[in-house]
């Protein structure tokens, strides 16, 4: 079944991903080497997990500044009020913080984020975006970046990530060693392994061809020589009939996938699945849109990217920091004339990456690169993107003194946190802080992201898929095993894949005589240009006579259908109940 994914959002803004993965799926029981039983397929409907309480903290970083421009210090607990969607909430955390210096308060408890200790550190994560920027254009900014990294507090960390065709590369993890942040700049200065964006493999093949030359990239949606390409790799890559069987359960159902695809596939997708003629349409506005369509999955790649980049690094204590460096992200309405009801706007997509933030608790410090001719609509989607996560956007002169002047930002301010009753709807929770003192001005993050149990396992999902290293590390690994390819008609393959799912590690919840596990198992492919593939979770329902000892195994089958091109497969299993996450990562090749 082709699917589209991935984030829903109440007010119908969704993050769909290009859907190019046909999965048959087989839930096959090979055989437990400890348990030595098989396991039965469970009804969804049989049973219930219960409820788990979430204590996760809202962390709240609150400016507070005069007329002047300056900043108001000795306020307390009692002069905020928090409204969540319009309703006030109890501040249960508050501290105030100056000079990085945690201020002793009554009233409240210390947010736990703070730490024991009087000093609060900053966790800065340094995000570059190689494939969308240009070398000399981004060089002043991380050089000026590397010279002011003295001014940081001693207990202040700094981390390095950098985005290059599709995936992430940990440059430099949180370390105080200032030597060991300089030389990862200094390895961005060189240009050896990260060139930029005229060397971007996947922008190059996209837009222009592979013949060279990006001009078609610097400029809105709109014709460009080559968008009839791109209208034709989008038309390959719609949907069709494929069938989805359990063994287990002894069924077989066929389902239609064309229905879905004009879900997640945008304009040229719609139009196929619907079978729409073509007559209506001149040739150049179905370029446009085919273009518009691309562009919207370019800033998509990159939105992804800082996503998986905040859910993938553990900070430590203290308070959280994403300085971003996009480069050329594209912008526009991505709807052409008023077609393409499946696509969105360039603020939307950019929910994705604010939401995130608030819900970990990021503030983003966007830095432009340094040109004389900035996109002043890229420039108004950067101060977007800081003012809802309560930071600041600078470009043109202080984007080369960014981090002597976030380091200020971030030095003083009030920590206020409160833990809200989650409701898992992903549905966003407005919030607004006041100040009781008339004359004030107040910057703070402006809502959270209440994530269901479902799209956070579908971000975790796509965060093992863009950070390799950071899979690697996983406690939990599966088993992955590939068979002879199979080349199908329309310039696609199928790969048939076994998993050993380490059922031990999981829960098993004892439930009417019996111990029963609800595993979701999803699959995801991403090519050497970086375009993506993520397949919804696949559920794998079993029940067990005793408890699976702690070497059990199940074997899961999947026939996967994909282009016929070398491609990184990630496996993930997630378990809901403990929101444990084994994964493996294999190349697949025709």
């Amino acid at each position: 079944m082709t699917i589209g994914n991935l984030c829903s959002r109440p007010d119908g803004r969704r993050s769909y991903c290009w859907c190019l993965l046909t999965l048959l799926v087989a839930a096959l029981a090979f055989g437990y080497p400890a348990a030595g039983q098989e396991p039965d397929a469970l009804s969804s409907s049989e049973v219930a997990f219960g409820e788990e309480i979430d204590v996760r903290v809202v962390n709240l970083e609150v400016v507070v500044e005069d007329g002047e421009g300056d900043r108001v210090s000795g306020l307390a607990a009692d002069d905020f009020l928090v409204l969540v969607d319009g309703e006030e909430v109890e501040v249960e955390y508050f501290t105030e913080v100056s000079r990085g210096r945690a201020r002793p308060t009554s009233g409240a408890d210390v947010p736990p984020a703070v730490g024991d200790g009087e000093v609060v550190a900053t966790n800065y994560v340094l995000f570059v975006d190689d494939e969308r920027s240009l070398r000399a254009l981004r060089r002043p900014v991380l050089r000026g970046f590397a010279d002011r990294l003295g001014l940081l507090d001693p207990a202040d960390r700094v981390a390095v990530v950098v985005q290059n065709d599709g995936r992430l590369a940990l440059l430099s993890p949180f370390t105080t060693d200032r030597g060991a942040t300089s030389a990862a700049l200094e390895e961005l200065d060189r240009g050896r392994r990260f060139r930029g964006l005229l060397d971007s493999r996947r922008i190059l093949r996209t837009f222009t061809g592979g013949g060279g030359g990006t001009a078609a990239y610097f400029r809105d949606a709109g014709p460009q020589s080559h968008a009839s390409e791109a209208a034709a790799d989008l038309v390959a890559r719609g949907g069709g009939i494929s069938a989805h069987v359990d063994r287990n359960a002894g069924g077989e159902a066929l389902l239609d996938s064309r229905a879905v695809v004009s879900e997640g596939l945008g304009a040229a997708g719609a139009i196929v699945a619907s079978d729409l003629v073509f007559a209506n349409m001149k040739p150049d506005s179905f370029e446009q849109e085919a273009r518009a369509s691309i562009l919207e999955q370019d800033l998509s790649l990159s939105v992804d990217a800082v996503v998986s980049t905040m859910r993938a690094l553990d900070p430590p204590e203290g308070r959280k920091v994403l300085l971003l460096l996009p480069g050329y992200w594209p912008t526009g309405e991505f709807r052409p004339s008023g077609r393409g009801a499946g696509l969105r706007t360039d603020l939307q997509l950019l929910d994705g990456l604010i939401d995130t933030a608030n819900l970990l608790g990021y503030t983003i410090y966007p830095m432009d690169q340094q040109t004389g001719s900035p996109n002043m609509r890229l420039w108004q989607n950067l101060r977007y993107v800081a003012r809802d996560t309560g930071g600041m956007a600078f470009m043109a002169g202080s984007n080369i003194s960014a981090l002597e002047l976030v380091a200020s930002d971030t030095s003083n301010f009030y920590w206020l946190g409160f833990a809200p009753e989650y409701r898992r709807d992903d549905r966003v929770r407005e919030i607004e802080v006041q100040v009781q003192h008339p004359g004030v001005q107040v910057r703070a993050r402006r809502g959270y992201l209440d994530l269901s149990r479902a799209t956070e396992a579908d971000m975790e999902a796509q965060r093992h898929l863009l950070f390799p290293q950071q899979t690697e590390e996983d406690v939990a690994r599966l088993r992955v095993r590939t068979g002879a390819t199979r080349s199908l008609r329309g310039k696609r393959m199928n790969v048939p894949v076994d998993v050993a799912i380490p059922i031990g590690t999981f829960t098993a919840v004892p439930w009417d005589g019996r111990y029963v596990q609800r595993l979701e198992v999803r699959f995801a492919t991403i090519d050497h240009d970086g375009w993506r593939a993520e397949q919804p979770a696949i559920p794998l329902d079993l029940r067990h006579d005793t408890a699976p000892s702690p070497d059990s195994v199940h074997w899961f089958r999947a026939d996967v259908e994909m282009r016929h091109l070398p491609h990184s497969l990630v496996v993930t299993v997630h378990d809901p109940v403990s929101r444990q996450t084994a994964s493996a990562r294999i190349e697949v090749k025709p």
